[in-house]
Formats: C-alpha cells, structure tokens, sequence
C-alpha cells in the first residue's frame, strides 16, 4: 500500500495526539517533525519515535521525502507556514482555526489550488461517531424538523495559555466557539443568513475570554452557542425539533472522549480513545491526498466556516446582526 509520507510542523500539546495518530494510521507514515529550534525537534522525535528531526520548519518543508504536513501550530502563523509548505508542494492539514479570517484562507486555498496539493481544516469532531448518528437521527426524522440549537463549550484554561494571549490567535470563538459554530451548520446542513455575537474581554480589552453568539439559518433554525475560557468544564448542544429533541454531551479524561447522545430520552454512548479521532482524520486525508482529490471537505467547508467566523468578530464590533 502506498502511504502518505508525513512531517509535523510544530511540537506542541496537541502533538501527543495527532502525532501518535499519525503512527496508527494505516496509509500514512511519521518521517519527520520541526520545532522552533534543533534541540525542540529532537527531544520530540525522541519522545514520539519519529526518524528525522529537523532544525526549524524550513528544513523540514525543504526535505523531498515528506508528502504532507500537520500544521499544529499557532493560530496567527497558520498563514506564514500554509503558505510556505504549499509552496514546497506538501499537502496541508491545518489544525483548527484554518485561518485567522476567510481573506487568508481564500489566499492559502487559491495557492493551493495553483500548486494542486489538499488543504483540509482539522475538525476531529467530523470522525467521531457520535455527531453522525446525530445528524442521522435528524434525517431520519426523529425529531421531526429541527428548530433551535443550543450549544455551550467551557473550560477553564491556565492563565499562562497561549490562548489567552491576543497576539497568536487565542480567545473563546477561535479555540471551541469554532466548534458550536461547526456543529450548528453541520445538524442544520446548511448555511446560515445571519450572525449576532457579544465577547466578553477583561478590562474591556485582549481575547474574547467568553463569547455568545447566535446564527439564523435560511430554513428557520437558529442557533445559540456559549464559550468560555475562564468556567468550569462543560460541553454539549441540544437540538430541539417539532417532534423531540436530542443532545449530545462530551466527556473527557486523559485516555479517553465519550459523547452520550440521547434522542427522545434514549441515550446511546461512544467512546473512544483520544488518539484514534486523529487517526482517522489523519486517514481521511491521506485517503483523498494519495488519490489526487483536492476538493472534497476542502475549499468549500474552510471558507463556508471562516465567512460565519468574520461575521461573529465583525457583529461583537459592530454591535450589530450581520448578514452573510
């Protein structure tokens, strides 16, 4: 079997789990990993078990034997680094957010398509099944049309987080408001008409530390999502129908995820351990990538995302309901 050949850009926390999936996965091979310096990169490849470890992004990006890079870097050189690896011919998979904003992500997309290499946002929620039997139990009708989602995604992050610091892309909307914002357009199966958010920020400035937010979708949902950076663990959405109602709520330890999703008080559970979500994520996109498909749950997903995400920023601005 053909396998894409891997390299890692970047060796944060989010490495122990998409690194190891990488190993897992069937047609896919980890070659090589890049930190900021030599010394970073070789106390990773050491600890994960990866051959070659490279002084900085570039000499990885520069080796001919790596097919495709993980970005799992921050959030405000997601940009710098897409581009360059694209450049170098790497397919790309961009951990979420893809893009600080949908003008860079038309721009790292349109390169893309210039250089003919698979850019994919990083969304593991997309392989877990406990979503699709959601969104199969609303096709199926068992709640009858759906009608309001409400969503809520919390933790309390560590004052030293890089997600509490503006400069590198941190704040509640862009590290797991993302995803209500995902989960609301996937259940609903479309786009929406309209964004309406408000963002709490300490001393009125920095990262949005909370974020509420609501979207009106053409066919008559409308969806509500809290976030927050600094409240207790918490992290579900509910879907209310004109026949029922499900919900999916997520729990996590350090080995594993379950997602408990009840429709009409029949409550079924899916665990998993927390690797094997990036594992098939990552065989997802070697799957398309060794076949040469540059579209599929590429360009449009990314900028459909992006586009409601502008508009959240730009209705917390603003302080006005905004039209897509």
């Amino acid at each position: 079997m053909k396998k894409l050949r891997w390299g890692v850009l970047g060796t944060g926390n989010i490495v122990g789990k998409g690194g190891p999936a990488l190993h897992r996965s069937e047609n896919g091979e980890w070659l090589g990993i890049a930190g900021r310096t030599i010394e970073n990169s070789r106390k990773a490849a050491e600890t994960y078990g990866v051959p070659r470890a490279y002084a900085g992004y570039r000499e990885l990006l520069d080796d001919p034997d790596i097919d495709a890079v993980y970005v799992a870097l921050l959030n405000h050189v997601h940009k710098e680094w897409a581009m360059e690896a694209i450049k170098a011919g790497k397919h790309v998979l961009m951990e979420k957010p893809f893009a600080l904003n949908a003008t860079d992500a038309g721009e790292i997309i349109a390169l893309a398509k210039h250089h003919g290499v698979r850019v994919e946002e990083a969304f593991i929620w997309r392989t877990m099944d406990g979503h699709q039997y959601a969104k199969e139990a609303i096709a199926a009708g068992q709640i009858g049309e759906p009608v309001f989602f409400r969503g809520n995604f919390c933790f309390q992050a560590a004052e030293s987080s890089t997600r509490l610091n503006e400069a590198w892309g941190g704040g509640a909307l862009y590290d797991i408001g993302c995803y209500l914002v995902s989960w609301s357009r996937f259940q609903f199966g479309e786009e929406p008409e309209y964004a309406d958010s408000r963002m709490f920020r300490r001393d009125g400035k920095g990262v949005d530390v909370r974020f509420a937010g609501t979207l009106l979708f053409p066919g008559g949902g409308t969806a509500h999502m809290t976030a927050a950076l600094d409240m207790p663990y918490g992290c579900s959405y509910q879907i209310s129908g004109t026949k029922g109602e499900l919900s999916v709520k997520q729990s996590a330890n350090a080995q594993s995820v379950t997602l408990e999703v009840t429709v009409n008080g029949e409550a079924k559970s899916f665990t998993t351990d927390r690797v094997d979500p990036f594992c098939r994520q990552a065989e997802r996109f070697a799957e398309y990538a060794l076949a040469g498909d540059t579209a599929t749950d590429s360009e449009q997903s990314i900028m459909a995302q992006a586009r409601v995400m502008d508009a959240l920023f730009r209705s917390d601005a603003e302080r006005a309901r905004i039209k897509l």
